[in-house]
């Protein structure tokens, strides 16, 4: 199942943080001129970067990579933790999951940081009309105060009137046309809304989000056909990291679907190729949707004064080292694609391999707007590498995923569960993972690696005493934190206010 049971709040830590990051551009929009930026916001579940702009090799995804040519693609960009709700909330909150407690499935914001002022709040607090299609929290329901009128969504009642008719659940599946496609009929109604919006003078924040390429890969037939089954990439590597721990990949969310074996697998090779193929329809599926948004906006004229960021919420495996779906730290797991589009900007299709992280949206769409930040933030804005792509910026980012092992007591035959917290850092060359128990403070077992000699992360360095020195370097950050690393943007970015 696509969530962690029995997992800890945790405590929150919001007394006392700094600042949100405050970076003073002459992009900001600010919030008294009566010309403040309407912005658009599109998500989209589960996707890693298999897209053209980002090098996938077959890949069909023309809007995508279109809009890349206009807006600055980040390359390095990384989620909290690559399961929906916590990596949403983090984007929506600002903050990251060791601050909000929000850790697994089914914790909602708005009861589990219920003070905390959401994304989308802060711009309706500012007189925006806030909108949301599709899926934007994980929760169809969470923070309802922060949306103008209630989320749109047809997803639900297409499963609902799938299960009631007895329809098997399946992982994959080729419709012959979108038309009744939850995704579709979202996107449609997301055209309705730019239509009504443009007509008025309030600005909005329009949220759309894709379910495609989430499981179950349901794609229109003719997206199945843009792609020769024998051409369709396999993994790098299906083996297992040597050298890492044996809950470093684990997979569940895969095992839930009629046409695939009982847990835990393994897969057959004809279904990991027909896993492959879906996923990769659904992505041009998602990528058409996008296309229809992208050209709607342009026919309305809102280009001019319209933000656009679209973001995955974290990336996917697909049969990698032995592994389906998220749920782990390991790059697939945690890359994830952004580009955002700004009116008037002076470097488009620019890219960047700054690193960058979910967090970091929130800051930069409220500074855009002249929005002043209402509670402290744990990212960056990143408008200083929108204006100027090359700069340097954060020495890592950071991600998390929480994990139960069997821990074997010391007297005895008893085994009992234990819960770690894998902590990771990713710098430019290197990802290192401490996983740290949750009671104890104690790190369990070690990975690092080395993404230069190893792109595919088979092998776990840790105990390489050639990467000694980087090993102690990246546990060193881990300790130091994100704020260490954050605040040392005022260093290199000193024409800016980073408070």
């Amino acid at each position: 199942m696509d969530q962690l049971w029995g997992l800890p709040y945790g405590v929150l830590a919001l007394v006392g943080l700094l600042a949100s990051s405050s970076v003073q551009s002459d992009m900001t929009v600010q919030a008294n001129s009566g010309d403040r930026p309407n912005i658009l916001l599109i998500s989209i579940d589960d996707l890693r970067p298999d897209l053209g702009s980002y090098g996938h090799p077959v890949a069909k995804t023309p809007s995508l990579d279109t809009f890349a040519e206009s807006s600055v693609l980040f390359e390095s960009a990384y989620s909290q933790q690559a399961l929906c709700g916590p990596s949403r909330a983090a984007m929506l909150t600002g903050l990251r999951p060791s601050t909000t407690g929000i850790k697994r499935l089914k914790q909602p914001v708005s009861t589990t940081v219920p003070n905390i002022t959401t994304l989308n709040k802060s711009f309706k607090q500012n007189g925006y009309e806030t909108i949301s299609i599709g899926k934007i929290y994980h929760d169809a329901d969470d923070d309802l105060d922060g949306w103008s009128k209630a989320p749109y969504d047809q997803t639900s009642d297409f499963y609902k009137d799938r299960r009631e008719r007895g329809i098997p659940r399946v992982a994959y599946e080729s419709w012959e046309s979108e038309e009744l496609l939850p995704d579709a009929k979202n996107v449609n109604h997301a055209l309705k809304e730019l239509e009504r919006l443009s007509q008025q003078q309030q600005p909005f924040f329009l949220a759309v989000g894709l379910h495609s390429p989430h499981l179950p890969f349901r794609a229109p037939k003719s997206d199945w056909d843009k792609y020769d089954p024998a051409l369709v990439p396999a993994p790098q590597t299906t083996t297992k990291q040597v050298g890492a721990p044996d809950w470093a990949v684990v997979a569940w969310e895969i095992w839930n679907y009629d046409n695939l074996p009982p847990k835990p697998g393994p897969m057959p090779l004809l279904e990991g190729d027909r896993l492959r193929h879906g996923y990769l329809a659904s992505i041009s599926f998602a990528d058409g949707l996008v296309g229809k948004v992208l050209d709607k906006v342009s026919a309305l004229g809102l280009d001019e004064n319209t933000v656009v960021v679209i973001w995955s919420d974290h990336g996917y495996k697909l049969g990698d080292h032995g592994g389906w779906a998220k749920h782990s730290t390991v790059e697939l797991d945690i890359h994830v694609p952004m580009m955002i589009r700004v009116p008037g900007m002076k470097t488009p299709g620019a890219r960047t391999s700054a690193l960058v992280e979910s967090v970091d949206i929130y800051p930069t769409l409220i500074e855009l707007a002249g929005i002043d930040a209402p509670h402290a933030l744990e990212g960056a804005s990143l408008l200083p590498l929108i204006e100027k792509p090359q700069r340097n910026w954060k020495e890592a980012v950071f991600s998390q995923f929480p994990r139960y092992v069997q821990k074997q007591l010391l007297m005895g035959e008893t085994v009992q569960r234990q819960l770690l917290m894998g902590e990771t850092v990713r710098t430019q060359r290197y990802r290192y993972t401490a996983w740290v128990g949750s009671d104890t403070g104690q790190i369990v077992s070690q990975e690092l690696y080395d993404q230069v000699n190893d792109p595919i992360e088979g092998l776990n360095v840790a105990t390489n005493q050639d990467y000694l020195v980087e090993l102690e370097r990246h546990e060193e950050l881990r300790n130091l934190g994100w704020r260490h690393v954050r605040d040392g943007l005022e260093e290199i970015t000193p024409q800016h206010s980073i408070q």
